[in-house]
């Protein structure tokens, strides 16, 4: 059996779902690879690694439900997992096998930095995947901003989706190899989201019905401001007189709307349709079929770009340029835009993007060429 030399730490979904075309590239090439899992989510039930291997993950270092849905939680998460996640690495595959290997980290969770920091203590190469983002502010977002940084300090090999993170990869001098892929490997997750079919039913009836619009706001600094909460239900109710609002309920959403008395008003009105979370191949074809879309999620502007899709992001600033002044508007903390964006969102459409090449194809031969270097 050919040896393992590639390595993947994942730790939330949101990675995977990433990484997830990089490993399906690797998996018909044969090339064989491990998973790590972090722990911060449940990846074993994740319905995009039952679409991989079914479900199948080589080492598991910490239970989700152990955590703390708190700030505090997770940093104590992170220093009791990093405390023994060495041992369990050398002893699930071998000290000679990880040294030398690559570990694949994605993005900008805490699990990225873990598992860029684990690799380089065990000998081995670190690539890092969506590398070269920055916002350029230290505490927006937090801690995101912190885990790209410092994570590219420990990578050597830099798969960058774009001329901007490469530059901005080449001003802060980062060491080793650069790769630009031109775009983000979710371009590809998009793809196949497209060729399998839709799973959940409310989303096809959805799909199959008159026009609707997504609003997704979970982010905890904006769940946190209650005025800009309850501006923002009062400004998709309103435009729900019009075009239906699906509302995608995130368990800190719920909460949030339950502790200020307004989830009860939207779950009676029957011009809102409210969706728990939404496996991912299935939130694709839901994102496909909108008008528009109002959310605060930074993956979500990356596929709604690649879709043309009009979006309005509610965050203050963000580290990627996707869609920005093209198929999307930052709202920047000011209700104007949203009102603006929601008053003429159809000259926000675009036409969807086909790349020349699979970002995830590149970046799976560069890993293969990385393992016999």
């Amino acid at each position: 059996m050919q040896q393992r030399k590639l390595f993947f730490f994942i730790g939330t979904e949101a990675e995977l779902i990433k990484l997830f075309p990089v490993m399906w590239q690797l998996t018909q090439k044969g090339v064989p690879y491990a998973i790590i899992a972090s722990g911060q989510n449940d990846l074993k039930t994740s319905s995009v690694l039952q679409a991989l291997n079914g479900g199948r993950v080589d080492l598991e270092l910490s239970d989700e439900k152990t955590i703390r849905k708190t700030a505090a939680g997770l940093l104590a998460w992170y220093f009791s997992t990093w405390r023994s996640a060495k041992a369990r690495l050398t002893a699930a595959f071998g000290a000679d096998a990880l040294r030398g290997g690559v570990m694949v980290v994605h993005g900008d969770t805490v699990s990225t930095m873990m598992g860029a920091y684990l690799g380089r203590s065990l000998g081995m190469k670190v690539a890092h995947v969506e590398a070269g983002l920055r916002s350029h502010n230290w505490l927006s977002p937090f801690p995101e901003e912190i885990d790209r940084v410092l994570t590219s300090h420990k990578a050597t090999l830099h798969f960058a989706p774009g001329p901007e993170a490469v530059e901005n990869l080449r001003k802060a001098r980062a060491k080793g190899r650069v790769v630009d892929t031109e775009y983000n490997t979710i371009i590809d997750s998009l793809a196949y989201s497209r060729s399998v079919p839709c799973k959940n039913e409310a989303v096809q009836a959805l799909r199959d019905g008159t026009p609707y619009f997504v609003f997704v706001m979970h982010r905890q600094e904006n769940l946190a401001n209650k005025k800009l909460v309850e501006a923002m239900v009062a400004r998709v109710t309103a435009q729900a007189q019009t075009v239906r609002c699906v509302m995608i309920l995130h368990k800190p959403t719920e909460v949030t709307l339950a502790q200020m008395g307004i989830l009860e008003k939207l779950q009676a009105d029957p011009r809102f349709t409210l969706l728990p979370r939404v496996e991912y191949f299935d939130f694709m074809k839901l994102l496909d079929g909108a008008s528009f879309v109002i959310t605060d999620g930074g993956s979500n502007q990356e596929e709604l770009a690649y879709m043309g899709k009009p979006c309005l992001i509610m965050r203050d600033r963000t580290e990627r340029s996707d869609g920005l002044g093209e198929n999307a508007r930052l709202y920047g903390g000011d209700l104007q835009a949203v009102d603006d964006f929601v008053r003429d969102y159809t000259r926000y459409r675009r036409p969807a993007v086909t790349p020349a090449q699979s970002p995830a194809a590149c970046i799976a031969d560069a890993l293969c060429a990385a393992t016999e270097d």
